[in-house]
C-alpha cells in the first residue's frame, strides 16, 4: 500500500492483486487483494488475506465503507472485485462471520443457536 499526501487530500495506492505462496513457499500464482462485503447493513470494501498454504482465503480489514449496498457494487463492478454476502442470523438479525448453524426460519449465530 502506498499512503501519500497531495495538496488536501490523503491518497491510497492499494494493490488489486497480491501475491499467495502454498505450503513450502513456493510463489503459486497471483490472486485478490481486496473483496467487497455485504454484512447485513453494512456494506464495505475489505482487504483479502490469501492462505495459499492452506488452499484458502480469508475476509480481512475493512478499508472503506460505503452507506448503500448499490453503491458498493457499483464500484466493485467498475474495479472488477468480487463481493462476498454474509448471512445474517435470523435470532438477533446481526451479520454472520465464519461458523454458523441453521435454525426454523433460516441462518442463526452459534448464540442462538438450539442446544
Amino acid at each position: 500500500m502506498n499512503i501519500t499526501k497531495k495538496n488536501d487530500e490523503l491518497v491510497l495506492r492499494i494493490p488489486l492483486k497480491q501475491k499467495d505462496y502454498d505450503a513450502i513457499g513456493e510463489y503459486i500464482g497471483d490472486v485478490p487483494n481486496l473483496i467487497g462485503i455485504v454484512a447485513g447493513n453494512e456494506y464495505s470494501i475489505s482487504h483479502l488475506i490469501a492462505l495459499g498454504y492452506k488452499d484458502d482465503i480469508q475476509e480481512g480489514s475493512s478499508i472503506i465503507m460505503f452507506e448503500s449496498k448499490e453503491e458498493l457494487e457499483k464500484i466493485c463492478k467498475e474495479l472488477d472485485i468480487d463481493i462476498w454476502i454474509h448471512p445474517v442470523c435470523s435470532v438477533c438479525k446481526e451479520a454472520i462471520r465464519g461458523v454458523h448453524t441453521w435454525g426454523d426460519k433460516g441462518a442463526e449465530c452459534l448464540e442462538h443457536e438450539k442446544h
